[in-house]
């Protein structure tokens, strides 16, 4: 009976974020996304003239998570190009069917300016030590507390 559940699989939050290169924002860029849970699914965007951009929630029903030997994981990539050079504004990977809260945060301000290096960044649910995450990117954020 468990095969003929669907289940939601959060794939990714609302994204808002705004691109600068060298602190002067970034108008008319093609931002891309990425999500890849079964299937890859790409969606883009181009910033506005003061260079904001945003991506809506995306989320997708599946039979999967009710099998025993599957383990829910979903690859999120943004990125960009310009000048022939690919910008990672966010690699990552969520594990389980709901978005962590650190990933909600963190996307929901994505700023970035393509002058900043790509860090690996260490996110940490402050209310669970165990619920921690690895991603890339050139964007940049504030201690949250």
């Amino acid at each position: 009976m468990l095969g003929l559940i669907r289940y939601i699989v959060e794939l990714c939050p609302e994204v808002n974020g705004q691109l600068f290169e060298n602190g002067i924002p970034l108008a008319n860029q093609l931002v891309e996304r990425s999500l890849t849970y079964d299937d890859e699914e790409l969606d883009s965007v181009y910033t506005d003239d003061n260079g904001y951009f945003k991506f809506p929630a995306k989320s997708l029903k599946s039979r999967k998570p009710g099998s025993i030997f599957h383990e829910p994981v979903v690859r999120i990539i943004i990125d960009l190009e310009k000048d022939s050079q690919i910008y990672n504004l966010w690699i990552g990977f969520q594990h389980g069917l709901k978005t962590p809260i650190e990933f909600k945060k963190c996307l929901a301000n994505l700023n970035a300016d393509l002058s900043n290096e790509e860090l690996k960044h260490h996110l940490i649910n402050p209310k669970d030590s165990l619920d921690e995450h690895f991603i890339k990117s050139i964007a940049r954020w504030e201690k949250q507390n």
